[in-house]
């Protein structure tokens, strides 16, 4: 008996034609697929579909004040600063512990 991969290795499933015939076949075997899947009942009735709506008004867009202003620049330079500072303590903390690590090796 023989098996279905020692049929693979036949020169008719290396040609154009048998390259053809596969993809066919894989064709045909997903159209059934969504024959089978179509056909099936779906999960709940069919219901109309009600969609509530309700208007709310809402505030007009304002320019923020000078104040807000401010304090979002100086937020922002104080964050900036305070990350640019721990990365630049890490970074210091693995280049130095490389560094030891490294010289160590060579004595």
């Amino acid at each position: 008996m023989t098996s279905f991969f020692s049929l693979i290795d036949l020169p008719i499933f290396a040609s154009t034609f048998g390259v053809t015939v596969r993809a066919l076949l894989a064709v045909s075997l997903a159209i059934g697929a969504l024959v089978i899947l179509n056909g099936s009942k779906p999960a709940r009735p069919n219901r109309p579909n009600v969609v509530q709506v309700r208007t709310n008004t809402t505030p007009l867009y304002s320019e923020p004040s000078d104040k807000q202003r401010k304090a979002s620049a100086i937020g922002l330079l104080g964050g900036s600063l305070v990350a640019g500072a721990l990365a630049a303590i890490v970074v210091s903390v693995v280049l130095a512990y490389l560094v030891t690590t490294l010289t160590s090796l060579l004595k």
